[in-house]
This record gives C-alpha cells, structure tokens and sequence, in this order.
C-alpha cells in the first residue's frame, strides 16, 4: 500500500526514528520506565478449558517515557522534544482534512487547533514508535515503521475503516481449531494473546468474572462491515452490523445440540489500519456486550458443556449454510429457537418455541391447528427416525395444550406443564424445545419439504413410507 500523503510521512518519519532512540537510550540507561495500569496474562488451570486470568505488573509501556513540558511527572522525554516534533504538527494543524479528524475542524481557535495537532502527532509518532520498541525492538527497522505508519495514515484519511468481527461462543468447544461455514465466515480457536487483547475492556477481569471465562473458541466474520472512528468524542460508528450472521451461527449450534449457547461480547479487528494497541498484542477493540446467551447457562462454569467434534464442526457448518438459503418460515422457526433460549420466564419460552413450530408446520391451509400440527409433526419426524408417529402427535398435543392455556390465560396452566414419556415427567417447554430442533434438522436437511407441508397426500407419504423422499406438489 502507497503511502498517501508524502509529505506527512517525510515529516513522521525522523521524529518516529528519534523518538524511539530516546526509548532505547533510556533503557540503557536504566531510566525508570512506568508500567501499564492494568496488564492480562492468561492463566489455565490444569483440567480446565476456559481460561482464567490474572494482572501482570511491571510491563513497561514506553509511551510513558514522554509528557507534556520539563519535568512532568519526572518523566525524561517531552513531546516537544521530539526532533521535528512542531514541523510535523504545524503541517498537520494546516490540514483541514486532518484538522476535522482530530475534533478541531469546526473551531477558527488557534490555540484549540493546535492543541489538538499536537495531540494527533504524539498519537501518531508514539503508536509507532513504541510497536517498534515491543515487537521489532530498538533497532531501526525503516520496512516496519512504514507498515506501522501506512495503518495509522488510513485511520486519519479514511472516514469508512473496515474490520472483522470477532465473537466468542459462550458454553461450547471444539475439536478443531478452525471451521469454515463460507467464504467470510469461520469458527476459531481463541489464542491466548486474543484472550488477553479482549478482556482488557472488561473489569474486573481479575476477579474472574464468568462472562469474562466463558469461552473457548469465536466465531470471526471477516469483510463484511466497517465503522468510523472519530480521534476524539465518542467510540465507533457502525454502518451495518451483521447480527443474522452471528445469530445464524448459534442458531446452527442449537439445532445440533442442546447445550446452552449464546454471545456477549463483541470485538472488532482493524483491517488495515490501527487505532492503538496493547505492546505485543494483537489488534482487537472491545465494541459493546450484546446480552445474547441462553440464561440458563451456569455462572459457576469452569469448562465448556459440550465439545463438538470434527464431524459434528461439519455439521454446524453444513447447517450454517442451509440457514442461508432457508425457507422464511423456517429461518423464522430457527430465531424462535435462538429467542426461547434468551428468554427468562418459562411462559415466554413455551410461545417462542411453539411460534417455531407453527411456521414449519402450519402452512396456509385452514383447519384445527393443534391436529394439523400434531399429524405434520409426526410426519416430518419419520424422516429423522425419531419416536413412534403416534407418540410425537401426542407430544405436540400436549405441548400445544400448555401453550393454549397460557395465551389464552387460563390459571390452571400449570396442570399442564408436566408431560408424562416413559412413566417420567418432563417439562412440556424442553419436550418443544426437543420436537423444534428435530423439525429443524429435518427441514433443513430437505428444504423443498417446507414447500410441501400443505399437501396431505405428501404428509400420508411420509407417514406410510418415510423411506421415500416426499414427491407430491
């Protein structure tokens, strides 16, 4: 990539190079060099999957080396310092462009604006000069200072900055470190270096906060969004957020497995460019927390409920890619089971997943539903080798009678939360939960059955000869 404004390169370039033989002087020196605030190490526990962590102190932060005039905070570097320090800022101070970027573009102050160019270029000189010191060390390396440089020029000259989206699957493991669901979309083993870059945003991660544990692997979307990030006032601006693509992703997981599923945070990774980093760690930003998991997952976690295999990591992505291209109701049937689970009153999950189960199975016809319901049921259902046909019509049944008496607030609903299987009680929600993941799987697996749900020579088929693939229009 070119550099685009060759005169502020020019200009950034000596001042980075002295800045960082500043760096190196001092620490041959032994000048005392302050630490960062707050560090992350990783720390895992033998037997455990989800990592926990704790603060490392004494990592140094060579930015710290400089301040703001003689003698503050005894700190043996000033900005002004800097060889070519107030040449580089008066260019930028003059650049309407940049001016605007820092936060000084709407101001005729003088002072303000050069406030302000003065701050840009310390971000500037500062972000490269110290990656330099933490990843390449003190000798100059001209070819890295100039990748560093390139990153940090998009920021200030772009207003779209794109990036990829990185979000933890909370509960849930697997046994590869990398599954593809497309081109842009994958599942991948968080490294501890991301571990740390991530939690940094959140507090107190010391203590271990269960949100902060609770992963193992992300699921990473990668060019499908980007942001603007003001220099100063607020955080970023998103343009589009690709909610369906995360979503989509725990709908795959929930519909091969029962385990609690979910997300929280939402992190970002610069494609590109660079806004500020952590020493050796990689370039993630912490976005917001989203609140999207299963409620009923555990706090006291110390380990993934449920590691998926590679043939089951297959399946999540073969499901992945039928959700993509699913029928509305049955996309609409795969959110109702992502929603049941956020849900936490048990009378609010039951509607969810029985709103699931209507649009797979409710078609347009007219009729009584829950019989409707209860012979397409069965019928669908042949084709996974499910239960007996009759024992799934009387499951929808009495899932639907708990249902109907809680819409149409009927006070002895609770007569119905209980369906007997096997001489054993259970409660009519996960009995739902059950039967809409198993119709998902089926319809997913067969997408022209949807289109056929209607048709009751088609439903007798399946009934009579679930080793036939349905034919009838």
């Amino acid at each position: 990539m070119p550099v685009s404004d060759q005169v502020l390169w020019s200009l950034a370039e000596p001042a980075i190079r002295d800045a960082l033989e500043k760096m190196s002087r001092a620490v041959a020196e032994d000048k005392k060099v302050d630490s960062y605030d707050s560090y992350p190490v990783v720390e895992m526990k033998e037997g455990e999957a989800f990592p926990a962590f704790k603060t490392q102190y004494h990592v140094p932060n060579y930015r710290k080396l400089f301040g703001w005039g003689i003698g503050f905070q005894s700190r043996p570097f000033t900005y002004e310092g800097i060889e070519g320090f107030a040449e580089l800022a008066s260019y930028v101070k003059t650049q309407k462009d940049y001016a605007a970027f820092l936060g000084a573009g709407r101001t005729d102050s003088d002072d303000l604006l050069t406030e302000m160019a003065a701050f840009g270029v310390r971000n500037l000189i500062m972000e490269v000069a110290a990656r330099h010191a933490d990843i390449i060390g003190f000798e100059w390396d001209a070819e890295y200072a100039l990748s560093r440089y390139l990153e940090l020029e998009k920021w200030w000259r772009e207003e779209k900055l794109p990036v990829d989206i990185f979000v933890p699957i909370m509960n849930i493991s697997f046994e590869d470190d990398r599954l593809e669901l497309n081109d842009s979309v994958s599942i991948e083993r968080i490294s501890d270096e991301q571990h740390q870059a991530r939690v940094i945003a959140l507090k107190p991660y010391e203590r271990d906060a269960w949100l902060v544990r609770a992963y193992t692997h992300a699921l990473v979307i990668r060019r499908s969004a980007s942001i603007e990030w003001p220099f100063v006032m607020g955080r970023e601006q998103w343009d589009e957020f690709p909610y369906e693509k995360i979503d989509r992703a725990v709908q795959a997981i929930s519909i091969l497995v029962p385990e609690s599923t979910g997300y929280d945070q939402v992190c970002f990774m610069p494609d590109g460019w660079s806004h500020g980093y952590q020493r050796t760690l990689p370039a993630m930003t912490h976005a917001f927390s989203a609140d999207r998991y299963d409620r009923q997952i555990s706090r006291d976690k110390f380990s993934p409920t449920r590691i998926l295999s590679s043939e089951q990591g297959g399946r999540v992505a073969d499901l992945y890619g039928a959700l993509e291209v699913a029928h509305p109701q049955v996309a609409l049937a795969a959110r109702r089971l992502q929603l049941a689970g956020l849900r936490e009153d048990e009378l609010d999950e039951i509607v969810d997943l029985c709103v699931g189960i209507e649009a797979i199975l409710g078609g347009t016809t007219a009729g009584d539903t829950t019989y409707k319901l209860a012979i397409r049921g069965a019928a669908v259902l042949k084709r996974a080798e499910f239960l007996k046909s009759e024992l799934v019509a009387q499951l929808i049944k009495k899932v639907y009678a708990y249902r109907s008496n809680i819409v149409h607030g009927q006070v002895k609903y609770e007569k119905k939360r209980l369906v007997s299987l096997d001489g054993k009680s259970f409660l009519a929600t996960d009995i739902a939960e059950i039967l809409l993941r198993e119709i998902l799987g089926v319809m997913l697996r067969e997408p022209d059955l949807i289109s056929k749900i209607d048709n009751d020579r088609v439903i007798f088929e399946l009934l009579d000869r679930p080793d036939l693939v349905a034919g009838g229009g």
